[in-house]
């Protein structure tokens, strides 16, 4: 009876190992969006800060917080629509459709994750919003340093991050109207 116990216990937690979903992102292609996977049930489990592995690629990001001595960067996933597909996420999130400015941010949960970020990726940020001055907006290029005093006042302006074996390999932001 106790081996029949042992056993069933074994399978109902291999059984239960193997249901979890990901929500690590889908690839973020460029073209009318790019968006993370809904996450499963779990989404619902508080925030946390902790290192994490995303796929190769380039992600829409907030960022949260900006270490340049550990030369690290703690961010939330977000998803980001432009044209056509923002038109949609809007309408299915209840949302004005379509969207004010043709772009709509979606997030659909709150995990934090922090990922190392290469010595020699590039780092841009808008003029308008780095430097508060001009009618043109264009990038320019940032160090660690410089985002860690800058992010904030850039206020929830999202940045694409780029992920190559497990760290970020350009940082850049997106502009928004």
């Amino acid at each position: 009876m106790r081996r029949m116990a042992a056993m069933l216990t074994l399978l109902a937690a291999a059984a239960l190992g193997g249901c979890g979903g990901s929500d690590e992102p889908a690839g973020a292609g460029g073209g009318g969006a790019a968006a993370t996977t809904a996450p499963g049930p779990t989404a619902a489990a508080p925030a946390t800060s902790e290192p994490a592995v995303l796929e190769a690629g380039r992600h829409p990001v907030s960022l949260k917080t900006v270490d340049p001595d550990r030369r690290t960067i703690t961010f939330d996933l977000i998803q980001f629509f432009t044209g056509d597909a923002a038109t949609k996420a809007a309408a299915e999130d209840g949302k004005e459709s379509p969207p004010p400015n043709d772009y709509y941010i979606r997030n659909v949960n709150s995990r934090l994750r922090t990922l190392p970020v290469a010595a020699d990726a590039p780092i841009t940020a808008n003029t308008l919003t780095a430097q508060s001055s001009g009618s043109a907006t264009k990038n320019v290029p940032l160090t660690l340093e410089e985002l860690a005093g800058y992010f904030p006042a850039s206020g929830a302006d999202p940045f694409w991050i780029t992920v190559d074996g497990g760290q970020v390999t350009s940082i850049a932001q997106q502009y928004l109207p």
